[in-house]
């Protein structure tokens, strides 16, 4: 039994000198590191790996130009530069293209309206013998049928009293409508309107004129051409006085 103790002390003791050993400071000041097996691959930081990538770059440009290797400036002292035109290279790009000649745009008219085709046709015709080809094109359109002069709605007994006084007077152009008003008559033109009004302003008598409308089909001319050619609508106003000639937006 006391040889077995006096084996554990030795082995111990062994085993404690064999640790101090293992601690003992190299002459460089640094702890003792094991040595990375040559087969393992060192770990790279992020900032090692960059500036690998850097110098490889500008040794591989070095090779291709044949100059001095690019001088890499580090991440961080880089200032930004205001970047300027190249006003020559603009220049000779533009002497040697020089941009193409404006081409004359379209300018619209329109002709019209035309009460009916016999007149529309007959300048579509002439507009053809000229070079142009019109487009024809019809509309709906509200045109005065004539005036009506009439008294407006009043009391029943106004009504009779007015149609009375005209009957005495042998004027039968009258007409009592819905709501007691008094129509004077229907006119084609403003001279026969402008004839009943004095006759009733000596009954003492203030009618309204009132024109009238109908809806009719309208005929139009639209005529495309270049600018600065604008002697065919003064040929055509020449020859049809009576028709309307516009400018207008091209569609």
């Amino acid at each position: 039994m006391r040889h077995v103790i006096y084996l554990l002390v030795v082995v111990n003791l062994v085993y404690f000198s064999w640790n101090m050993l293992q601690n003992v400071p190299h002459k460089g000041g640094s702890s003792h590191v094991a040595r990375i097996p040559p087969n393992v691959r060192r770990l790279e930081t992020i900032q090692e790996s960059a500036t690998k990538k850097a110098s490889n770059i500008d040794e591989h440009a070095s090779d291709i130009s044949g100059g001095p290797p690019v001088v890499t400036i580090p991440p961080g002292n880089i200032e930004a530069q205001p970047e300027t035109a190249d006003i020559s290279l603009v220049q000779t790009l533009t002497a040697s293209e020089p941009p193409a000649a404006v081409t004359p745009s379209l300018s619209c008219h329109v002709l019209g309206p035309f009460p009916d085709d016999t007149e529309m046709k007959a300048v579509e015709a002439r507009l053809n013998q000229l070079g142009y080809q019109p487009g024809v094109r019809t509309s709906a359109v509200e045109v005065e049928n004539g005036y009506w002069v009439y008294l407006p709605a009043m009391e029943r007994e106004e009504a009779l009293r007015i149609t009375r006084m005209m009957k005495q007077k042998n004027d039968l152009d009258y007409l009592i409508l819905k709501g007691n008003a008094i129509s004077l008559g229907v006119y084609d033109s403003p001279s026969r309107v402008d004839i009943r009004l004095k006759m009733l302003h000596k009954y003492g008598l203030e009618p309204v004129v009132e024109p009238r409308h109908t809806i009719r089909t309208a005929y139009w001319l639209d005529l495309d051409q270049p600018d600065g050619e604008r002697g065919v609508l003064k040929t055509i106003r020449g020859e049809y006085p009576d028709v309307e000639a516009r400018d207008a937006a091209c569609e």
